[in-house]
């Protein structure tokens, strides 16, 4: 289990690194293998693009409001002549030392011309520093949309436009019996797909993509046992804590994500080595069922997973 645990998180760390990963919604899933080789797979369900919230500054440094406590005021005398400037500090500023300069400071109480511009002051440097944020913000976003495009075949969460096209683009393969884009990175998907197995399965393979992170694989070991898991039903929380601090974005609770929760079914008649079921495999005649309630919040320990061996 520990090395599957190191094979997901390698799998999906460029993903976590945009802070987005394609996983599923509420749905419903089953996985037929049968002893004569054939297969039958079905989602019917929601899929979701989660975002993160992209770069990140400082808190506040853009909104942070003028504070009249924090200001400092002197006066500025000079030592041979005896002039006193009044001298104003703003937040940042340190008085001079006395002892090695050739005027003296005395602090005083901010009068309320001294506070209009002090907070003016303030106002244009935090203008200043939002102007320079946003300019990195969006060399930021440009460099994580251009990589998200690339890893997920051109999806970019937020681009409805975008995202419909995906949609569209999903639905011309075979399996995407359909394919709907519901707005705020969701879709609605049936999928269902017949065959014999070979080597391997994956769903869902995404076209164009140079990154996948299944909700659902089938791996045929060297002794022809096969090994079935479902590294996107884990959900992206278990994962990214595994990998420790990542830069996934701000509060979940401001996430737009839909909770991960479906119901994943195994049927076969072939011999059932391992699975991690909770309340373990019933048997019908010579069918063994195993069934999953999913709700994301495993990890990649938790997800459902089987090793089934086949006649064939």
């Amino acid at each position: 289990m520990e090395k599957y645990s190191k094979w997901a998180l390698a799998l999906i760390a460029p993903l976590l690194l945009t802070g987005c990963l394609l996983i599923p919604g509420k749905f419903e899933s089953q996985l037929r293998l049968m002893n004569d080789g054939t297969y039958n797979f079905a989602y019917v369900g929601q899929m979701q693009l989660s975002e993160g919230d992209g770069p990140q500054s400082s808190p506040g440094m853009d909104q942070r409001p003028y504070d009249p406590s924090q200001a400092l005021c002197f006066n500025q005398i000079n030592k041979a002549s005896g002039k006193v400037t009044p001298y104003p500090l703003d937040l940042y500023s340190s008085p001079v030392n006395g002892d090695s300069d050739p005027d003296s400071y005395e602090e005083r109480e901010c009068s309320a011309d001294d506070h209009a511009k002090l907070e003016q002051m303030h106002d244009d440097e935090m203008a200043l520093v939002a102007e320079e944020m946003h300019g990195s913000k969006k060399a930021e976003e440009d460099k994580r949309n251009t990589a998200m495009s690339s890893i997920f075949g051109g999806a970019v969460p937020g681009d409805d436009e975008g995202l419909k096209k995906f949609a569209e683009k999903l639905a011309k393969y075979d399996g995407w019996n359909k394919v709907e884009y519901m707005g705020d990175n969701l879709f609605e998907v049936e999928y269902a797909v017949t065959g014999n197995f070979d080597q391997m399965f994956a769903f869902p393979t995404i076209p164009g993509a140079t990154m996948q992170f299944p909700f659902v694989q089938i791996i045929r070991r060297s002794g022809g046992e096969l090994e079935v898991s479902t590294p996107a039903m884990g959900g992206p929380g278990g994962l990214a804590g595994a990998m420790g601090p990542m830069p996934m974005g701000g509060n979940p609770d401001d996430s737009k994500t839909q909770p991960i929760d479906g119901i994943f079914t195994i049927l076969t008649d072939g011999q059932v080595l391992t699975n991690n079921t909770e309340d373990g495999l019933t048997v019908t005649g010579s069918t063994k069922n195993m069934r999953w309630q999913v709700d994301g919040t495993s990890g990649p320990d938790g997800s459902p997973r089987a090793i089934i061996k086949l006649a064939n």
